[in-house]
C-alpha cells in the first residue's frame, strides 16, 4: 500500500518521524533504519546511514528533527547493518507513476521525505496502512493519485 501526505495545514511540518510513528502506531525502536539521500535531520548523520531504532528514538526525543529529503527504510530489529546510496528521493520520478515499489526490497516499508512538502509511505503492510488512514491528516492513496495524474 502506498500513500502520500501533502497539501494539509494540519501538520506542523513534513516530515516528522515522531508524527509518522504516532500515525502508524509503531515504536521506532522496534525497527532498524537505513537512511539515505539525506537533507535535514541531525548534523552528525552520515549519508547514507544505518541507524538503530533506539538511536533514532533518542535523537527524536532530543529534538523532533525535520527530514527535508530522504528515504527511511524500516528493517526488522537485528538486521545486519549495511549502507547503499540506492534509495533516493530527490529527482526520483518513479514515485509519480503507477504503483511505486520499495527501493530496498528487503525493507518492511519506506518513508520518503519529499522536499519538506510531502511524505510518501511506500510498501506499507495492510495493517499499518489502515492505521495511517485512520490517524494521519491529509492522507491519500498514492497509487490512485498516480492513476489520476496519467489521465
Amino acid at each position: 500500500m502506498n500513500y502520500i501526505q501533502e497539501n494539509t495545514s494540519e501538520v506542523d511540518f513534513y516530515t516528522s518521524m515522531t508524527d509518522v510513528a504516532r500515525w502508524l502506531e509503531i515504536d521506532l525502536k522496534n525497527y532498524d533504519w537505513h537512511i539515505s539521500d539525506i537533507e535535514g535531520a541531525w548534523p552528525e548523520l552520515d549519508d547514507p546511514s544505518w541507524v538503530l531504532g533506539e538511536e533514532l528514538t533518542a535523537k527524536l526525543k532530543e529534538f523532533d528533527y525535520q527530514f527535508v529529503w530522504s528515504v527511511l527504510s524500516a528493517f526488522p530489529k537485528g538486521t545486519e547493518p549495511f549502507t547503499t546510496d540506492k534509495p533516493f528521493a530527490d529527482g526520483n520520478p518513479e514515485f509519480w507513476e503507477g504503483e511505486p515499489e520499495k527501493q530496498l526490497q528487503d525493507s518492511q516499508f519506506e518513508i520518503v521525505c519529499w522536499d519538506s512538502s510531502a511524505t510518501l509511505f511506500i510498501g506499507l503492510p495492510n495493517a499499518l496502512g489502515k492505521k495511517l488512514v485512520a490517524n494521519a491528516p491529509g492522507i491519500k492513496d498514492l497509487n490512485k493519485e498516480n492513476r489520476q495524474r496519467q489521465c
